[in-house]
């Protein structure tokens, strides 16, 4: 059996207590040639937390020898390839992660200690030298780090279009932020998403196209998690209500 040394635990936001309890099983099966050449910090990150994505940005996957090889084997052009980086590492590269934007992060046999990532947008590689490195150049500027792991995870969204108009979304949130507490929020003056730990996940109100709200929690968590979307559903209905008789 291979033993793995923890080094370090992240300073971050968790949205659950509840993680993945196979996580370490699932590193630990991993062929050891494949293994050779993952980054430290990135086998340790998936030890302690399991998968999931970090900061709304970062989704940190178990690593996957095949999609990069199998999908850019005719696509070989995409990307400015050179001593650095060139066709053969890019066929042989495992994918550990991506990001919202459509980025990949991997690592190849050929460039041990490095990490790379192809990006949607450009044709300019860009390589680091230790996966905490990478996954917070995409947060260069957050002051308080989160991870949202991916485990037992429910997502029920609520529209607020009824009869084509719209519920007033703010009125939702202000009846949810009184009745409920929550733990950690994001882009509170935006779009904000409040994480709830004892429902597993978080709530998030759409304040750009104000049309929805969306609810994650973890399986464990559904009888707290149904209590609280109930209550929304119900702010949903009486405004509907109010806003007929009005």
């Amino acid at each position: 059996m291979i033993r793995f040394k923890i080094h370090h635990s992240w300073h971050m936001f968790l949205a659950t207590d509840n993680l993945d309890p196979n996580r370490k099983q699932n590193v630990e099966k991993l062929n050891e040639k494949l293994l050779a050449i993952l980054p430290s910090d990135y086998i340790h990150f998936l030890i302690i937390y399991g998968i999931g994505t970090y900061c709304n940005e970062v989704y940190v996957s178990y690593p996957d020898a095949e999609n990069i090889p199998i999908t850019f084997a005719d696509y070989t052009d995409l990307w400015e390839l050179d001593e650095n980086y060139n066709v053969a590492d890019l066929l042989s590269s495992t994918q550990i992660g991506s990001t919202a934007n459509g980025d990949i992060i991997c690592v190849t046999a050929n460039r041990i200690g490095k990490i790379f990532v192809l990006p949607r947008h450009d044709i300019v590689i860009s390589s680091f030298n230790s996966f905490e490195e990478t996954i917070k150049s995409f947060v260069p500027h957050i002051a308080k780090p989160y991870f949202n792991p991916i485990f037992e995870s429910t997502h029920e969204q609520i529209s607020l279009i009824k009869a084509s108009s719209l519920i007033d979304i703010l009125l939702i949130q202000a009846a949810f932020l009184q009745k409920f507490n929550y733990d950690f929020v994001t882009h509170e003056n935006t779009q904000p998403k409040y994480f709830i730990k004892r429902i597993g996940g978080w709530i998030s109100f759409d304040l750009i196209y104000k049309n929805s709200i969306s609810v994650k929690y973890q399986d464990r968590y559904v009888d707290e998690a149904l209590s609280l979307i109930n209550f929304l559903k119900q702010q949903v209905h009486d405004n509907e209500k109010s806003s007929k008789i009005d």
